[in-house]
């Protein structure tokens, strides 16, 4: 069997493996209970929806966070699960290349997270159409980026599932590393008045300012303080994006060939 045989053979049941967990179910789940939380709130408050469609879209686009809470709990185990649970004394001697093992379980990751940012956009455009019998393109652009956040964190988490000796630990180093230590990074650069282009968190906020700026976020950019007005570039973020990716995912990918069982 070739090589490429044996990456469908892996991406098809770790795929099978990550629908049969309650995971994606409950991000799922929580996902659309944010959408309708917003289309219920705002008239049960006695608001009305944004005038703007633009603005109901950025409401309504809670795809980041849960692009990387997602990806992170999805791939958390991918490598370290396998080395903690010593299944890989079973999966690592089968003549299946290491290299293509880790590429299949990162795809099917990557399958598991598009199911749920698509089902997830796919409640934003129905809303959208329903108030304002429209679907701004932004949308799909904002969906596109969304997806490219997810495979960044993807590769991230998998590196470090890679180098950790239990799934927790990786889980924990991620959620550390990109919600702590990324936005502490984003936050005293932003007082201080210096570029944050390089930090992942701050590239992926294209994913909501894709919508037009500070202009389409409710209450427009009146309340927002002037160090905090720079808005990240769609083409730079996209390159960090891959960038984060490509190195942290070959990282892993190395680590793991090299990698003892003990």
């Amino acid at each position: 069997m070739r090589e490429s045989e044996k990456l469908k053979v892996v991406t098809k049941y770790e795929l099978l493996k990550q629908l049969r967990r309650k995971r994606l179910y409950l991000v799922l789940a929580l996902a659309i209970a944010v959408e309708l939380l917003v289309l219920v709130l705002l008239p049960a408050l006695g608001q009305s929806y944004p005038n703007d469609v633009m603005e109901m879209a950025v409401l309504l686009s809670i795809g980041p966070s849960f692009a990387v809470i997602g990806a992170i709990f999805f791939a958390g185990d991918a490598i370290a699960g396998e080395f903690e649970g010593k299944t890989g004394y079973t999966l690592f001697p089968n003549p299946v290349r290491r290299t293509t093992i880790v590429v299949g379980k990162y795809l099917a990751c990557i399958l598991a997270m598009g199911l749920i940012l698509f089902i997830t956009y796919a409640c934003v455009s129905v809303s959208l159409l329903a108030i304002y019998h429209q679907i701004p393109l932004e949308v799909a652009e904002s969906l596109a980026l969304c997806l490219l956040l997810a495979s960044s964190v993807l590769g991230i988490t998998f590196f470090f599932s890679s180098i950790s000796k239990g799934v927790m630990g990786a889980t924990v180093m991620t959620l550390i590393i990109f919600f702590v230590v990324s936005g502490v990074l984003e936050s005293v650069l932003m007082l201080a008045g210096q570029p944050r282009w390089f930090l992942l968190s701050y590239a992926g906020n294209v994913v909501t300012t894709v919508y037009g700026g500070y202009g389409a976020f409710p209450g427009g950019a009146g309340h927002i303080p002037t160090a905090a007005l720079e808005l990240p570039e769609i083409g730079t973020s996209i390159w960090v994006m891959v960038a984060y990716l490509v190195v942290f995912f070959s990282l892993s990918i190395w680590i793991t060939k090299r990698r003892e069982m003990i």
